[in-house]
């Protein structure tokens, strides 16, 4: 793919109209005509465009590369760092941020002050840290980037911000590919050995202190304490009055609200979700699509239909082909979620279709078993009974494979459930008492949009 085409692809019409002002001149300007024509029709033809002009592939890709920069200074001007905070932000641009962020360090660490070459790594440190989900976060350049930072800034509080800063990420990919349990006790005895916080620590350091350890205890699913370490990060975080600072606040507020979520306590939930989702600046946090997913998801539980459909129309800022590109797996799982509560059964199948492609051969798992759950409910409620049943054995064996049974987890109990609703329905039976408890199981915590869909099964 080139990367000319992806940026302008994925372009909000806004930037695109902030292009058209661009003055470009001979191949340059019939490269970038012939360009534009391509991504109005969303299909890059390289060779077409090769054979009109009379280029070779390697000159081609020169030009592109030359258009792709003028299309940066254009947007950002001399401002590298607004540049990089922007590609970092958009899952669509993270070939073009990777790519821009090596160019530029080539140029930071030849003509940059210490100063200013320590800022730089940071600033890099925390776009790939806080902006990007686990699935685009190298870790190779993250730790290359920490490294380099960390040989300019000795002391021991940078020291510890880094530290934080990358054992979080290694969190998140353990929970990514729910292997966090299997490393629960190592990752416990590596906090611990971060000691208490420092008592001259800054607003930035307080929060990445805490920040880390309220995701491990989400990470392993010990809420309640994950709810307590929330409260004291708050107590320590408005000791700090900075703007940056309030920004932190209102994270901690939103992770509140996704912790009474986890804890069952749904309309509580419900309202601190409305509330801090439409404080100032929320939408321009960067966990702010995340909470989005989380916020939709009680929604859903709590019947709020109209605002669940608010919320997946603020991911709408892209056409239809556009979107579906851009979309993360999570996003994706939202809306096929909603599609079925709002018996939207072939705009649910086309989402849930999509996210198998963009989670090819199951990569993260959790993922996976969302969109096999969804699948199943929706053949369960298209009528299309015996499928679903007959796929139940199939996602069984899928998660035996990876270590979960009925013995030692709930993600099959969807599938046991499906099943016994199928059989007892045939035979007007009532579900059984071990049935009925799998059933009230799901009801709770992260579980319950699930369960949720069971419930809109059993009454189908």
């Amino acid at each position: 793919m080139n990367l000319l085409f992806d940026f302008l692809k994925h372009l909000l019409e806004k930037e695109r109209q902030k292009l058209k002002s661009l003055v470009l001149k001979g191949r340059s300007e019939e490269v970038w005509l012939l360009m534009n024509q391509q991504v109005q029709s969303m299909q890059f033809e390289r060779v077409k465009i090769q054979a009109a002009l009379g280029i070779s592939s390697a000159h081609l890709d020169k030009i592109t590369s030359q258009l792709l920069s003028k299309c940066y200074e254009h947007l950002f001007g001399a401002n590298n760092i607004e540049l990089l905070l922007f590609l970092s932000e958009r899952a669509a641009f993270v070939k073009q941020y990777y790519q821009e962020m090596k160019r530029q360090m080539s140029y930071a660490e030849t003509n940059f002050t210490k100063k200013q070459l320590a800022e730089f790594y940071k600033a890099n440190i925390n776009f790939i840290h806080f902006n990007m989900p686990i699935i685009h976060k190298d870790e190779e350049v993250l730790k290359m980037l920490a490294h380099k930072y960390l040989a300019l800034e000795k002391n021991k509080n940078s020291k510890l911000l880094i530290e934080c800063k990358l054992m979080y990420v290694q969190i998140d990919k353990q929970f990514a590919a729910s292997t966090i349990k299997a490393k629960e006790a190592e990752m416990k005895t590596e906090i611990e050995a971060l000691g208490k916080l420092p008592k001259d620590a800054d607003e930035e350091l307080a929060f990445s202190f805490y920040w880390l350890k309220i995701y491990f205890n989400n990470a392993i699913e010990d809420f309640k304490q994950s709810l307590v370490v929330t409260s004291e990060a708050l107590t320590a975080l408005r000791k700090f009055k900075s703007a940056q600072n309030h920004i932190q606040i209102l994270r901690v507020e939103l992770k509140q609200a996704e912790l009474l979520y986890y804890l069952s306590r749904f309309e509580e939930s419900f309202q601190n979700f409305e509330k801090w989702m439409k404080a100032p600046k929320a939408d321009k946090l960067p966990d702010y699509s995340y909470y989005s997913t989380k916020y939709l998801q009680v929604c859903l539980i709590t019947n709020h239909l109209a605002e669940a459909k608010n919320v997946l129309a603020e991911k709408e800022t892209l056409p239809l082909p556009h979107l579906k590109q851009a979309l993360l797996p999570r996003d994706i799982i939202s809306f096929a979620k909603y599609y079925l509560f709002s018996e939207e059964y072939d705009k649910a199948f086309e989402f849930i279709q999509l996210g198998f492609e963009k989670n090819p051969k199951g990569k993260y798992f959790q993922y996976e078993v969302e969109l096999r759950n969804l699948q199943t409910a929706y053949f369960f409620l298209t009528n299309q009974k015996d499928i679903a049943v007959q796929m139940c054995a199939k996602h069984v064996k899928y998660l035996r494979a990876h270590g979960y049974t009925i013995r030692n987890s709930n993600f099959p109990y969807f599938y046991v459930l499906t099943k016994a609703m199928y059989e007892k329905k045939k035979r007007a039976k009532n579900l059984s008492v071990k049935e009925t408890d799998m059933l009230q199981r799901y009801q709770l915590g992260s579980y319950a949009v699930y369960g949720k869909l069971l419930l809109k099964m059993l009454e189908s």
